[in-house]
């Protein structure tokens, strides 16, 4: 995919050659995910701060470093019946039936890159190639009680299952120590992925159609977001797509775009420099994930 690699300063923000190279192979794998998503008739729309780039800068805001897509629930059970056969080296698609990453959305990367984070050496062995993100939206319930016994019900369920399979057993400290036994002693009696189950069945009892709102329920309740904190969507935001210029590709948009991005930044037009969303100890567009850890390790 041909894209200006030059450094320039955009909204008073130096953008370099190597962020530049991170951002083409992301525009790679979105070209790639978009492709598979229209073969099988799978909605999909950019979110968050690729919706907002899109819509005030057609492209990156300058100071991000990363994708982010959503997809209504059967959608995205769809995708990631698929996502294993469809994606070929080297792209891998990593979910929690994949690979070891957190409930509430899944991943496609490049394995022929690397992205690795900070806390790598807290986490069991899984791909750490340059991603986008795959959010799931989910309808949530009307009456605001309910909502809330639920999401308290998803969120405890969520940190169980990822302390479990993402994390690597912690014994630094008395309280990590008794906390990981807690943990495998819970799996001791119940089965991993059945508990991945009741959570995805719980969350696919409120059909967005047959709801008012929906929102990121999973993502929020696996990275333990307060429940005052959650942003809620319309569905019918989300009735029709438009198509909206990224940088030299177009990206899919709910119609509603300007009320999502309202309800999440107020006045999103005019720019608040940030920083980026993740902590990285490396990236590199030019390498293998696998030879970047092993060279890690190995200075270590």
């Amino acid at each position: 995919m041909s894209f200006n690699l030059n450094e320039e300063i955009i909204e008073g923000h130096l953008v370099t050659t190597e962020t530049k190279k991170l951002w083409a192979v992301e525009m790679d794998l979105a070209k790639k995910l978009l492709e598979v998503c229209k073969k099988y008739n799978l909605r999909i729309w950019a979110d968050g701060g690729t919706l907002l780039g899109a819509v005030r800068h057609k492209g990156f805001i300058p100071w991000d470093d990363d994708m982010d897509f959503v997809m209504f629930r059967d959608d995205y059970n769809k995708l990631l019946e698929i996502g294993p056969i469809e994606f070929k080296e080297p792209y891998f698609f990593q979910s929690i039936y994949t690979d070891n990453t957190w409930g509430g959305m899944a991943k496609l990367r490049r394995s022929d890159t690397a992205m690795i984070d900070s806390i790598y050496k807290q986490l069991k062995d899984r791909n750490s190639g340059i991603f986008v993100d795959i959010i799931v939206l989910d309808g949530i319930p009307d009456n605001k009680l309910e909502f809330k016994k639920e999401y308290n019900w998803i969120s405890v369920k969520r940190r169980l299952l990822t302390r479990y399979g993402v994390y690597k057993s912690d014994y630094t400290s008395l309280r990590a120590a008794l906390r990981t036994m807690a943990v495998k002693l819970y799996f001791i009696f119940h089965d991993y992925y059945k508990v991945q189950q009741k959570v995805v069945n719980m969350l696919s009892r409120n059909k967005i159609t047959n709801t008012i709102y929906c929102t990121l329920i999973d993502l929020y309740a696996s990275s333990g977001i307060p429940l005052n904190k959650i942003n809620r969507r319309e569905h019918i935001w989300y009735n029709e797509t438009v198509e909206l210029p990224f940088c030299n590709m177009m990206l899919p948009a709910p119609i509603g775009y300007h009320k999502l991005l309202t309800s999440i930044y107020g006045d999103y037009m005019t720019p608040v420099k940030g920083g980026a969303l993740h902590s990285m100890l490396c990236v590199d567009c030019d390498r293998p994930y696998k030879e970047v850890l092993k060279e890690l390790n190995t200075d270590n």
